[in-house]
């Protein structure tokens, strides 16, 4: 999982906590909710209380794990696992991604507006159509992702990794590329009105 070099105990806390022994039937439970579309929110709530928060999944390991249509909107996922997800169709608005693991998930047809994924790893990810409208993904890896009829108006890609990533057909006005990197990116017929190149080669 790609993560920051100077990696602080607080991350590493979100991580260890869903693998020590006493939270594995909480994981569990936290698991089959999100993949069957069940109350994974009650489950937080009461694994959290007196807190009672229910969108924390912070660090979570979920690599592989089917997810697809479910709600998360406004959910905390920075720093998890979510390789190989099943994410298509699911409504992540407000969402907390950063340093999340999403290589090679599926978010086709995704809502991911105003979501924070800086520093998130999306190598070999599909957003086919995802709408992620405000987004910020600033230094995020997208090296070879397929962004086809994405909608990233005004989304924030500074410093991010587009390497060989596929942004045919997909709506980039306003967004702002600064010192992105480019190299082998497929900008077939993209809308790039209003963006902010820095040294952006379409």
């Amino acid at each position: 999982m790609t993560t920051p070099s100077d990696e602080n105990s607080d991350e590493i806390e979100l991580r260890d906590r869903w693998t020590r022994p006493q939270n594995l039937p909480v994981l569990a439970a936290v698991r089959e909710a999100l993949e069957q579309h069940g109350d994974w929110r009650g489950i937080l709530r009461e694994w959290s209380a007196p807190w009672g928060t229910d969108h924390d999944l912070a660090g979570i390991p979920l690599a592989g794990a089917d997810l697809a249509g479910t709600d998360l909107t406004g959910v905390h996922l920075s720093y998890a696992d979510l390789r190989g997800c099943r994410l298509s169709d699911c409504d992540l608005s407000d969402a907390f991604l950063v340093g999340a693991d999403l290589s090679e998930a599926r978010l086709m047809n995704a809502s991911l507006p105003r979501t924070n994924a800086g520093l998130a790893d999306f190598t070999s990810a599909d957003l086919t159509g995802a709408r992620a409208d405000d987004c910020v993904l600033s230094r995020a890896r997208l090296v070879g992702a397929r962004l086809l009829g994405a909608s990233l108006r005004r989304a924030r890609l500074v410093g991010a990794d587009l390497t060989n990533a596929d942004l045919s057909d997909a709506d980039l006005r306003s967004a702002v590329l600064i010192s992105a990197k480019t190299e082998r990116t497929v900008m077939t017929n993209t809308r790039l009105d209003g963006v902010r190149r820095g040294s952006l080669r379409p």
